[in-house]
Parts: structure tokens; sequence; C-alpha cells
């Protein structure tokens, strides 16, 4: 339920009848989402330096191309107000 009752009985939550509640707030079975405890801090500590390296690796790109593309857009913004101007 929402009152952070843990569900563990013997039956398994899946087998429990649709008209289940949660005996301390009354929640509706459908209320209920799987535990997932608190991650250890070194449960999987190169899986998490992993994920931050390509997260590193992903904002350098991202940093790479921005400028890139921030100075094509200016370029692109100053041909088009010259291309308007010599219009008229």
């Amino acid at each position: 339920g929402t009152a952070g009752y843990i569900y563990k009985d013997k039956t398994p939550f899946e087998k429990l009848s649709d008209d289940y509640y949660c005996p301390v707030c009354a929640a509706p079975k459908r209320r209920f989402r799987p535990y997932e405890p608190p991650v250890a801090k070194n449960a999987n500590a190169t899986d998490a330096r992993k994920a931050r390296k390509e997260q590193l690796k992903k904002d350098e790109t991202v940093g790479k191309a921005l400028p890139i593309g921030i100075a094509v857009g200016i370029v692109a913004l100053a041909a088009l107000f010259f291309y308007l101007n010599s219009v008229y």
C-alpha cells in the first residue's frame, strides 16, 4: 500500500484475490508496487561506475556537438538575416 507496508506473507502476492486490501492503509491490491530495496553502496559498484562512464562519454559528445550546433545555427541565422535584408 501507500503507507510503506511491505507484504511478506507466505502466499505469493500474485496469488492473492483481487479484493485484497492493505491491512495498514486499506489500499486496494492494484495500488501495491513491487518493493525495490534501496541499492547497497557497493552492491554493483562496477556497474554504477560503467554507467557513470557512459554518461560522461555522452555528456562529452554533447559538449563537443553543442558548440558546433550553435555555430551552425548562428551562421544560418546570419545568412537568413542578410538574405532577407538584401531582398528589399
